[in-house]
């Protein structure tokens, strides 16, 4: 028998030169390896935003709605006052007592570094005045949209986001209880 020798045509390609060689490997790779950097990007950046003590902060948030709803029956009103020099004073519309002082709780509405708790004490006039006046710390940023809350010992007047500029007023209007 004659011998031929037998040609066994081209090369075979390795592996990696095939398109079905990377969709069978090359998916699962991927995702192996975009799994690895989420969890490398997360343990890096630890979620600040979940408290330890969510339990008691959310008790203290029905705390508040409860001394809001306790303005609404009493139909508290204040107007806010920024004066030239940056002092607050508030004026309450209200029947009720008036308490000897409350607080003004002004909220940035992303940095809150810039939040603020001024105190203000009754006046002769019956207005209510910052006790210990900080102009420079009160507004650093007059341009945006603060949340105003006026509270006291058994109520809490909360508004939306308003622009706080020197020499104005905001009126916030006493809501009375539907029910």
């Amino acid at each position: 028998m004659p011998s031929h020798p037998i040609d066994p045509g081209p090369a075979p390609r390795p592996a990696w030169r095939e398109p079905y060689f990377w969709m069978v490997w090359g998916i699962p790779g991927l995702t192996i390896v975009a799994g690895l950097l989420t969890w490398w990007i997360a343990a890096q950046r630890l979620d600040s935003d979940v408290s330890r003590d969510y339990s008691a902060q959310g008790l203290a948030v029905n705390r508040v709605l409860e001394r809001e709803q306790r303005a609404r029956e009493l139909g508290i009103g204040a107007t806010v006052s920024v004066s030239d020099q940056g002092q607050f004073s508030v004026r309450l519309q209200t029947s009720s007592p008036r308490p000897d002082a409350l607080m003004l709780l002004l909220t940035h509405p992303v940095r809150a570094e810039l939040d603020r708790r001024l105190p203000l004490a009754i006046q002769p006039d019956g207005s209510y005045a910052e006790t210990a006046p900080t102009v420079a710390q009160a507004l650093p940023d007059p341009t945006h949209r603060w949340a105003v809350a006026i509270e006291s010992q058994a109520w809490r007047l909360a508004a939306k986001r308003l622009s706080l500029k020197a020499g104005e007023q905001v009126v916030l209007p006493a809501e009375k209880d539907a029910s």
